[in-house]
Parts: structure tokens; sequence; C-alpha cells
């Protein structure tokens, strides 16, 4: 049985990878199934869920977590949706198979699958890549290098509200109880706040009015979330304040 075209749930269970074939009899109002190895069964039709024709996203759209991991060389997709559950067979490059439900997978789609806008945004992002400075011993310009190897982003990222924000809108939450260990005055307070509630934000101001007391108390108030940090900057001694 072809499962990447085939879902048989017998009794609510998932014996696609048993079954060798699978018919209905409608003189007979029964199933005959053959399983793999084995005899043929019968069953009434209410043991039996035959799902076919199922929606087959292509891979490169579509980024799918398991267990905290993400799925990788993935060659083919297949989604069934039975009465009650939505199932996701993957096929990996090693011909290796899985079959599970979508309520135990984490799923993101790209926002360049079917965008024009978002597509057209990365082109540009390309040329104006090509004139940056910043190249390899090679002469190779680096960002624009990374841009051309790009063809996934999340639709539900920051990058995805910046290509097609008419699509894509920031997301805010409401935070509280935050700390602030390294003191603050009013608009310290107030850009701590903001950061933690919106998806984007930026702070700037001139040399001494506090930015790195405000990025410390956003990083406290993080690790006290338990979330992980990520601090880029464009010199070692500004990365090595903030971590110290």
């Amino acid at each position: 049985m072809d499962r990447s075209e085939n879902l048989i749930l017998i009794k609510g269970i998932d014996r696609t990878h048993d079954v060798e074939f699978c018919r209905y009899d409608p003189s007979k109002g029964q199933y005959h199934i053959k399983y793999q190895k084995s005899k043929t069964y019968n069953y009434n039709p209410e043991s039996i869920e035959w799902i076919k024709n199922p929606e087959k996203p292509s891979p490169t759209t579509v980024r799918i977590m398991h267990s905290g991991r993400e799925l990788y060389k993935i060659k083919t997709i297949s989604i069934f949706t039975t009465k009650t559950t939505e199932y996701w067979y993957v096929c990996f490059a090693e011909n290796k198979e899985l079959t599970l439900k979508a309520s135990e997978l984490n799923i993101s789609y790209s926002c360049l699958s079917g965008d024009d806008a978002a597509k057209n945004c990365l082109r540009y992002l390309i040329k104006l890549a090509s004139v940056n400075e910043l190249k390899s011993d090679d002469g190779e310009v680096l960002l624009r290098k990374q841009y051309e190897k790009l063809d996934f982003v999340g639709n539900n990222t920051v990058m995805a509200i910046y290509m097609n924000p008419d699509r894509h809108k920031v997301q805010t939450h409401y935070s509280n109880n935050l700390i602030f260990p390294f003191g603050l005055n009013a608009s310290q307070s107030e850009a701590v706040t903001n950061a933690l509630s919106n998806q984007v934000s930026v702070i700037q101001g001139p040399p001494g009015t506090g930015k790195t007391q405000t990025i410390l108390n956003i990083i406290a108030n993080l690790l006290i979330m338990g979330k992980t940090v990520q601090i880029v900057s464009n010199n070692n001694s500004a990365v090595t304040c903030r971590a110290g």
C-alpha cells in the first residue's frame, strides 16, 4: 500500500504500513483488508476510515518540528484529513517514512510561497546587497551570497512582516512582572516594556543615554522567562560587555 497516497485507519489506529491491499465490497457492505505476509480480514465500514487524494505541499514551502527537532531532507509530504484528525506523512531522502498527527508537530509555512510581493522584496534585497562593500577574500559579496541561498522565510518571522506588511502583521502581547536589576529611568522602562511586548522593537539614542543598560534589563527578563538570547554586534567588545 502506497503510504503517500493512502491512509487506512482501522478502529482509529493507523495501519497503513501493515496493509498490502484494501478493497470495499458493496455487495457485502464490508472492507476486505490483506495484511503484509498474512491473510485477508473483513471489517464493517464503521471500523475503517480510508483516506485518499491527500494534499501534497512542496517540502521547500514548509518547515516541520517534531519533539523539538526540525525534520530535514524531506522528499515528499502528504496531508490526510480524517473526520477528527489531520495526519502528515513524511518521506525522507533515504526513504525513511513517518506518519504523524498534526497535533504532534510544529508546522510553519514560507511567506515566499505564492506571495509575489515577498518574492519581489527578496529580489530587491539581493540587488541592494550586491553593492555592499563587505566581501570575502576571493572578492565575493558576502551579504548577497547569503540572500541568494535563502529559499525559506517563515510566515511567523519578523522578516515576513518586513517583506509583506499588508499580509503579515506585527504580533504583540502583554508583559507584566518585569524585573530591572540594572536600574532604569522612565524612558528606559518604556523601552524595555515595548521590547518585551512587541515582535519588533528598535531602541536608538546617542552615546550615554543608557542603551546598554536597557539591553541588559531586556536580557535579564528574557532569561527569567526561560528564553534564549542571541546577541550580535559589529564588534566583539560590545558583545563582551553585554554578555558580561
